[in-house]
């Protein structure tokens, strides 16, 4: 039994004191967002709810603070852990994060009220507190911190608005007001002196892959700033380098928001606008598609951590779990995509082609030759497919350059997407289909250009075009002979991805 109640203090915050609260072992962790009338209080609409434990639930959980979301902005409850572990893997800052099913005098929170998803299901995230600071930052609890609400940035006409967190070991911003004023002055070179310039790159990416429009890059809001060092009264160049803390994830990876390197804060704007670091965010963003995103990271740890999460909200009774996680889980392949249009297509490592719209993957048939019954063939038919949970080297492929061009090649059997001029289907269709390296008339050369996006804005979605035909790659329902939708070429083209 935890003990707490929940008071308004006047402000737009909220202070949860004393009242009844039962939560049980399974989870505890993040932010809430819900009417109070799910607590008794009334109907106004808060987002957060932030606990103060007992001594004995603290030493249980690691913290005395719970700060609990109901989720309201992402139904799928699962951005927010996922979020917390992509940072974790990209090695910045992050809470520790669960769910918690909570109880008032026996009673589920949130049971009967209008709107409310999942009754008694809050996502529980580690608040921005000593605890956090001290796991985050190597054990140094010794310096200033500073929250960044939505129109807050380092510059000195937002300095009276951003508020000192009370762990802080001064409370008169003498730090942060030193940074400001050596930013405004010296430019880039000035920030990248009071602050941890190579840790905002990778905050940067990471923001770029999460979509987190409602970050710092994107709206300077849902961070924090550290002062990362022994923070002294009277603070010079070598007493101040903060670093940001990213927050309110709720609303990452959404079908709507798009890939984008967003550069409403001061230091993006700064680190953009600046060839050198905008080159190394780029790198950045190649890095972390490898690392965090890459497939064989998202099958082996991404996907296998969703379907625990998905199993456990399904069985606590949140409605339509599985298909929100679903949108999830291809904004996830999405990014990985993104990385690529963003970073450079992929050079080495084998892809696979979906289909936006049935996530169906290009597949490199070596059972039907073309022409049809052919003694000893050279081309075989392509065809779409539902992606196999085992992976199937014959539907991956190779993107090198050829000519003006992208050659697209079978890993299963090396040989060569072809655009024909001349073989059509019974649907009349220009047929595509796999050879040995043959690129007459530019046959084989094909644009991949990406849909809705431009330098700094990205779909993850593209077209692939045929430098011979001008026609693209459609994942159609023409069929083989032996009955398999076929990949043909078409004016208008499927939208694909990279996986």
């Amino acid at each position: 039994m935890i003990k707490c109640t929940v008071m308004r203090n006047g402000s737009s915050r909220y202070v949860f004191a004393r009242s009844r609260l039962s939560v049980p072992n399974s989870a505890v962790s993040r932010a809430v967002n819900r009417s109070c009338a799910a607590f008794g209080i009334g109907t106004r609409t808060v987002r957060q709810a932030r606990y103060s434990t007992a001594s004995a639930a603290a030493d249980l959980i690691g913290s005395r603070y719970l700060t609990l979301n109901n989720s309201v902005q992402d139904r799928s409850y699962v951005r927010q852990p996922l979020a917390y572990t992509l940072l974790d893997m990209a090695g910045l800052p992050h809470s520790r994060c669960n769910f918690a099913r909570v109880f008032v005098n026996g009673k589920l929170i949130g049971e009967g009220v209008n709107g409310v998803s999942g009754p008694g299901v809050y996502v529980n995230a580690e608040p921005i507190m000593k605890r956090y600071i001290e796991r985050n930052f190597n054990g140094n609890t010794r310096g200033n911190l500073y929250e960044l609400e939505s129109g807050d940035d380092i510059v000195k006409d937002r300095l009276r608005f951003i508020a000192t967190e009370s762990l802080s070991k001064f409370e008169d911003q003498a730090d942060l007001k030193f940074a400001i004023d050596h930013i405004a002055g010296h430019g880039l070179v000035g920030a990248a002196q009071v602050i941890d310039l190579d840790q905002f790159i990778k905050l940067y990416a990471m923001e770029f892959y999460l979509k987190h429009w409602d970050g710092y890059t994107g709206n300077t809001n849902n961070t924090y700033l550290y002062n990362d060092v022994d923070a002294v009264k009277a603070p010079g160049l070598g007493n101040v380098k903060f670093k940001l803390i990213p927050w309110g994830v709720d609303q990452t990876l959404k079908p709507k928001r798009s890939f984008r390197i967003r550069d409403e804060g001061l230091i993006a704007k700064l680190v953009r606008n600046d060839p050198a670091r905008r080159a190394q965010l780029i790198n950045q963003i190649r890095v972390y598609r490898e690392v965090v995103f890459g497939r064989e990271v998202q099958e082996a740890t991404l996907t296998p951590m969703i379907d625990k999460m998905e199993t456990l909200l399904v069985g606590l009774g949140v409605p339509d779990a599985g298909a929100q996680i679903a949108t999830v889980r291809r904004q996830l392949r999405l990014a990985e995509s993104a990385g690529y249009l963003c970073g450079g297509l992929p050079t080495t490592g084998a892809v696979h082609i979906l289909d936006g719209e049935t996530d169906e993957c290009l597949h490199a048939s070596n059972t039907e030759m073309l022409p049809e019954g052919t003694t000893r063939p050279l081309n075989f038919e392509v065809y779409h497919r539902p992606l196999p949970e085992n992976e199937d080297k014959a539907d991956l492929w190779f993107v090198n350059d050829l000519g003006s061009g992208k050659s697209i090649t079978s890993q299963a059997y090396s040989r060569v997407l072809h655009a024909s001029d001349t073989l059509v289907s019974g649907q009349g269709h220009k047929l595509l289909y796999t050879g040995p390296p043959n690129n007459n008339d530019h046959a084989e050369e094909f644009s991949i250009v990406g849909v809705d996006s431009d330098e700094f804005n990205f779909s993850g979605y593209f077209k692939l075009t045929s430098s011979r035909t001008r026609l693209s790659p459609t994942y159609g329902s023409d069929t083989t002979p032996a009955g398999r939708p076929r990949v043909h070429q078409d004016s208008d083209g499927s939208k694909l991805y990279f996986y």
